[in-house]
C-alpha cells in the first residue's frame, strides 16, 4: 500500500478527537446551542458540492484533489498525482482503491467521521456528541464524537463565521498527530452522474 492511501486511511479511521479534554467538559452554552443548530441547518441545505481540497498532515505531507458530495451518503474524493488514490462513499460503503496496486478496501460508512456530513438529516446529536464550540476571530469549531465509543473517533468542524461556510475539517489520532482537509473553489448544486459514486463502475478505467 502505497504511503499516501495510508495516510488517507489514518484520516479517516485512526482518531481520537480531545478526548480527556472535551468528554470532562463544561454543559454547552444556549449560545453554543445556538451554534450546533446554525450548523446543522447549513449542512442539512447541502445538496450537493464540488470543491478542491488540500489533506495535510502532522508531518507536513501534502496531497490535493478534487471532492464531490452528494447528499445523503455519497461523496468521491479524487487525489491528484503523484497519489494513485480514488475513494467514493457509495451510501453504505467508503471504499478506497489503490489505482497503483490494484487494491480496494470497504470500510462501513457509518463508521467513518465524513458520516457526519453525508447523513440525510444531520443532527449533531444522538449517535454523536458536541464535547465543545469554540469561536474566536471571525472562526467557529465545532467538536464532535461517537456517543457510544467516545474514545473510537471525533471530527472538528471548521466554519468561517462572515461568510458563514464550511472550510476544513481536522481529526487527531491516538498519538496527537492531527490531519486537515481544507476546502476551496466550492460550487454548490450541481448535477453528477451516480456512476461517479460507484466505484466499480467501469467507466473509471
Amino acid at each position: 500500500m502505497c504511503p499516501q492511501f495510508k495516510a488517507f486511511i489514518a484520516v479517516l479511521f485512526s482518531y481520537t478527537l480531545l478526548m480527556s479534554a472535551n468528554i470532562s467538559a463544561a454543559p454547552l452554552s444556549n449560545e453554543d446551542r445556538e451554534d450546533i443548530a446554525r450548523v446543522e441547518a447549513y449542512l442539512n441545505k447541502i445538496t450537493s458540492l464540488k470543491a478542491r481540497f488540500l489533506q495535510v498532515n502532522s508531518e507536513g505531507n501534502i496531497a490535493e484533489g478534487d471532492v464531490l458530495i452528494n447528499r445523503p451518503g455519497r461523496a468521491r474524493f479524487e487525489y491528484e498525482p503523484p497519489a494513485q488514490i480514488l475513494v467514493v462513499a457509495d451510501g453504505t460503503w467508503l471504499v478506497f482503491h489503490d489505482k497503483e496496486l490494484d487494491e480496494t478496501t470497504r470500510i462501513p460508512l457509518s463508521s467513518t467521521p465524513i458520516s457526519v456530513l453525508l447523513e440525510e438529516d444531520v443532527k449533531l446529536r444522538g449517535d454523536v456528541t458536541v464535547t465543545s464550540v469554540e469561536k474566536d476571530a471571525g472562526i467557529l469549531r465545532i467538536n464532535i464524537i461517537d456517543t457510544e465509543e467516545p474514545d473510537e473517533g471525533g471530527i472538528t468542524l471548521v466554519f468561517t463565521l462572515y461568510p458563514f461556510d464550511l472550510r476544513k475539517w481536522l481529526i487527531t489520532d491516538p498519538q496527537g498527530s492531527t490531519t486537515s482537509v481544507s476546502l476551496s473553489d466550492v460550487v454548490r448544486g450541481m448535477k453528477f452522474k451516480p456512476e461517479l459514486f460507484n466505484l466499480f463502475d467501469p467507466s473509471y478505467d
